[in-house]
């Protein structure tokens, strides 16, 4: 066997699993606008998605207004091992569905709803292949995993224009239950076993942010939103299959336990229109992912196995331009993202295949009536990454190739005052 606690990490660190388009686990796509911009919205989003991207313009827009939309991601991960054999992933086309709904009570108060996946996603490994040497050899690590998060946000905002003219603030609470799942190989020699975990939780959090639009300065705005961490306490179960003898060397099956803390962030952002069609937004949006640091899981039999994990904080930048079409009731977009890695070498393995990445994006949007369609599109450009050559830290050496493609689609509708 290739030892427990390679098997036991797992639960949590599937946490970590899946196709992002952003750094680690972190997903973006909750806006097909904003994501044709890079994601640069937190200076001036005024549309029911401001309760994602910076929930201070949520009282800004008059009437009632809806959003409904999501995207796909298609991710593609490789791994080469020192020999120089290949492994690619399962092919994978995830979808991530978002709704806003945001109505305006009065001149100074407007209430939403928000749901959206901002965590998450799920990465596949093939078996391996009989007739190549060495073909998936991290399936001990990983065959299958997978994690949801839903953040359900009741949110207030406040528009204080009359008081401090072009200030507007928001405050939503986040309601976020989670599922993870995992299954993973057990080798005992040419024995072959499957290990599958599972578990549920449900975590508590919270945003609020502020923009600003200076009456002086009309064509600047700037932007500030924080999201609180959100502690996930996971209950499960673990199942164990191997062959005997070996099935007395494993936990018995039973009650898992775990903890995720959902890392805190800080998006701050700035807008200027150097004339009316034309609008240039830059971002940065720190990330607290230093507070993942090991995982412990207690097991079945009344013992807790831990796996350092070791995360940095991380600070990622977007630029993204949008132009304006009045003539045909449209505009155009593009923009660009980096989000760096928070996952040191000594930690990187099949479980999340990731790298720095470097982001391009174009979308478009049409008006007709009270309605709007959004469309962006986003491109990661394929990175590479090798592991760390330190004995055990990752078991497995080698290097991960990444990229992914991500196709999003909103429509919005404007009702009201």
């Amino acid at each position: 066997m290739r030892t427990i606690s390679i098997l036991s990490a797992g639960f949590l660190v599937l946490g970590l699993g899946g196709a992002a388009s952003a750094n680690a686990f972190l997903l973006n796509e909750h806006d097909a606008k904003a994501v044709g911009r890079a994601n640069s919205s937190t200076a001036t989003d005024t549309e029911p998605s401001a309760i994602a991207f910076n929930i201070g313009g949520l009282a800004v827009a008059e009437g009632t207004n809806v959003m409904i939309g999501g995207a796909v991601i298609t991710p593609a991960a490789t791994y080469t091992d020192p020999s120089g054999t290949k492994t690619d992933t399962e092919p994978l086309n995830a979808v991530l569905p978002h709704f806003y709904l945001t109505s305006r009570v009065n001149d100074m108060i407007a209430l939403g709803i928000g749901f959206h996946a901002p965590f998450g996603l799920e990465i596949t490994w093939p078996d391996a292949d009989p007739n190549v040497p060495n073909s998936s050899p991290n399936l001990d690590v990983v065959k299958f995993q997978s994690l949801r998060t839903l953040f359900f946000t009741p949110s207030v905002g406040l528009n204080l224009n009359k008081y401090v003219p072009g200030l507007s603030v928001g405050a939503g609470l986040d309601l976020v239950p989670a599922t993870v799942e995992i299954t993973q190989y057990i080798y005992f020699g040419e024995t072959q076993g499957q290990a599958h975990l599972g578990g549920d939780a449900f975590g508590i959090g919270g945003r609020i942010g502020a923009m600003y639009k200076p009456a002086a300065l009309p064509a600047l705005n700037l932007g500030a939103m924080w999201r609180s961490q959100v502690n996930e306490d996971f209950t499960g179960k673990a199942d164990f299959d191997i062959a005997a003898p070996y099935r007395d060397q494993l936990p018995p099956d039973g009650d898992i336990s775990t903890s995720l803390k959902i890392p805190q962030s800080v998006a701050l952002g700035a807008a200027f229109r150097p004339m009316p069609q034309l609008e240039i937004e830059a971002n940065a949006v720190w990330v607290n992912w230093s507070k993942f640091d090991e995982i412990r899981i207690h097991l079945p039999d009344m013992t807790d196995q831990v796996a350092p994990q070791y995360y940095e904080d991380t600070v990622s930048f977007r630029l993204g331009v949008e132009y304006k079409l009045p003539a045909f009731n449209a505009a155009v977009r593009a923009g660009y993202m980096f989000d760096p890695t928070p996952i040191p070498a000594i930690t990187l393995t099949a479980q999340l295949p990731d790298a720095d990445r470097n982001n391009l994006t174009a979308g478009a949007s049409y008006s007709f009536g009270k309605f709007d369609i959004h469309a962006g599109l986003l491109y990661i450009i394929p990175a590479t990454r090798k592991t760390s050559d330190e004995m055990y830290t990752p078991l497995h050496k080698g290097t991960y190739n990444f990229s992914a493609f991500v196709a999003s689609l909103t429509l919005a509708g404007h009702f009201g005052k």
